[in-house]
């Protein structure tokens, strides 16, 4: 069990975000016995136990009040009609979560289930449930789930909490404004130097039409795209978490590329980039998936990929697993409740087809790539061109973002260097970007070495 501790979320300003962030680990892979999975009755919990079952109402809050808030009301009311245990579940979906769930916490009345990012593991230690036992207590298969996501969920002590959405960043961009620059509408750019090309065609300044879309103000897309540059930013090397900003040449080509943008007028300055792109007003555009509910309403004419690789940065793949967290001060029956809630989520009541799953609506109706397996593997989910163009399973890939999922002080180095760093990029357009590295260095160390007693 994890230590409990004072909460401190003063870091919710950075928590906020939806960032391609924490990550999982560098490995992801399809394990071979889940290939043949065909539908969703991996659940094998026995009859005997639903039997034993007594009616109960669980808590469950989040954040999510977008589009994808409306869809999640939608699965659990259909969950609370067709679960086989008698659960009830009461759903609070708030932009106040976490002014809420402080307070909660502290007070020992907090939810059974809430949802959060795989960091918050240890922001929100000592309040959160091991959850090593969920797949002897649901039946749920763990080879079910993508390695690489799961193990983002893991700390020293053990799994604490269970994939619910993948967060990533991925490139966007307008075909019609492709076609009318001249450019292949089917072949977005495929190398950073192509993608100045693009947006130098693109650009028409006298209509407000601009090639490139990216943001100083969108800590999220620029971390991770520092990151497709020169790798991640802290590792663990010798037994010893190290960072890397001194001296790494593809952040100093991407503090280069990344400026040039808005020196030669190809990058709108304004904050609200995504309104532009869904205006037509942007070419190529760095957000996550869900812009994507967006650019469907709109009826936009649109591809979508992955970001970019470098060789200097290495095979890169920045993720954000958002996972369901069972707390700590809940008791035993309403965390049985909420583990067989996530049991329904993949699974349903176990003799369903897996596109029938609430898994799978997640990723067809929201647009989130998956991290369960039989989805992946199912021919609807193959054949979705969103889904094909931005899932990565390829063990070879690191899907972390900044950091490992096990390195503790995540947040600390975001929302400390890595965002001084970023807000300080527009100052060091015209001198080496060294200066700049090593203060973002200097203070990493101080994070690393003090934090884990480093001399």
């Amino acid at each position: 069990m994890m230590k409990k501790k004072g909460i401190a979320l003063l870091l919710t300003a950075c928590m906020t975000l939806s960032l391609a962030a924490c990550g999982a680990s560098a490995k992801t892979e399809t394990n071979s016995d889940a290939k043949d999975t065909a539908s969703a009755s991996g659940s094998t919990e026995s009859a005997e136990a639903s039997e034993e079952s007594k009616p109960i109402t669980i808590q469950f809050w989040n954040g999510w009040t977008g589009s994808d808030g409306q869809v999640l009301i939608e699965l659990v009311d259909k969950f609370n009609k067709e679960n086989k245990w008698g659960i009830t579940i009461e759903m609070d979906s708030t932009s106040d979560f976490r002014d809420k769930i402080t307070p909660a916490m502290a007070a020992n009345k907090v939810p059974a289930l809430i949802l959060g990012s795989c960091s918050e593991k240890y922001l929100y230690e000592g309040e959160i449930r091991n959850l090593d036992n969920i797949w002897s207590d649901t039946g749920m298969k763990e080879a079910d789930f993508m390695t690489s996501y799961l193990d983002s969920l893991k700390t020293e002590d053990g799994l604490y909490g269970i994939p619910f959405q993948i967060s990533n960043y991925v490139v966007y961009w307008n075909k019609d404004l492709f076609e009318k620059a001249g450019l292949d509408p089917e072949a977005p750019p495929t190398t950073y130097d192509q993608w100045t090309e693009y947006a130098e065609k693109i650009t028409d300044a006298d209509n407000h039409i601009y090639g490139s879309g990216l943001s100083y103000t969108n800590y999220g897309a620029v971390a991770c795209l520092m990151q497709m540059f020169g790798g991640e930013q802290i590792t663990k090397e010798n037994d010893k978490w190290t960072a890397h900003f001194k001296d790494n040449q593809g952040y100093k080509d991407f503090i280069k590329w990344f400026n040039y943008q808005f020196d030669a007028g190809y990058n709108p300055v304004e904050g609200d980039i995504v309104s532009m792109f869904i205006a037509g007003q942007v070419g190529m555009y760095v957000d996550g998936p869900w812009v994507l509910a967006d650019v469907h309403k709109y009826n936009m004419n649109y591809g979508v990929t992955t970001l970019i690789e470098t060789p200097e940065g290495g095979k890169q793949a920045p993720a954000n697993t958002q996972c369901f967290f069972v707390t700590q001060d809940c008791t035993d029956e309403e965390a049985l409740a909420a583990e067989r809630f996530i049991s329904w989520w993949h699974y349903g009541n176990g003799d369903i087809d897996v596109k029938d799953t609430a898994v799978y609506a997640w990723s067809d109706r929201i647009g989130y790539p998956t991290y369960f397996i039989p989805v992946a593997e199912c021919e609807e989910y193959k054949n979705n061109s969103d889904m094909n163009a931005i899932t990565i399973n390829d063990p070879e890939y690191c899907m972390d973002s900044i950091a490992p999922g096990e390195f503790r002080y995540w947040s600390e180095i975001l929302t400390g260097p890595v965002i001084d760093l970023i807000n300080n990029l527009t100052f060091y357009k015209d001198k080496d970007s060294s200066e700049l590295l090593d203060k973002c260095q200097e203070a990493a160390d101080t994070i690393i070495n003090e934090k884990y007693g480093y001399k």
